[in-house]
């Protein structure tokens, strides 16, 4: 499974419990923070780390005190946090 479609999956699990119509058919433009709340945001951080942990095969911290900063987020929308989690892989 790809970083996108690991993304994407992580969205429409969190938007099962939210609801919500925009993330329903999410696209890379969607905008997360104005969507989720804080701790729909954690949720969907854990569903990431913990997606990502069962294909690395180990534990990958992907949230920090700078990547919750509203301004410094790369999880503002869809394809920032796809491009951030990306990053991760080759950096």
């Amino acid at each position: 499974m790809d970083i996108e479609s690991i993304v994407y999956s992580a969205i429409e699990k969190i938007n099962q419990d939210l609801g919500s119509e925009v993330l329903k058919n999410p696209t890379n433009e969607t905008l997360l923070f104005s969507e989720l709340d804080s701790m729909a945001v954690l949720d969907l951080i854990l569903e990431l780390e913990e997606a990502l942990q069962e294909i690395k095969g180990e534990y990958i911290q992907i949230a920090s005190q700078d990547t919750m900063d509203p301004n410094k987020t790369p999880f503002k929308s869809v394809g920032s946090t796809i491009e951030y989690i990306k990053g991760l892989f080759d950096g």
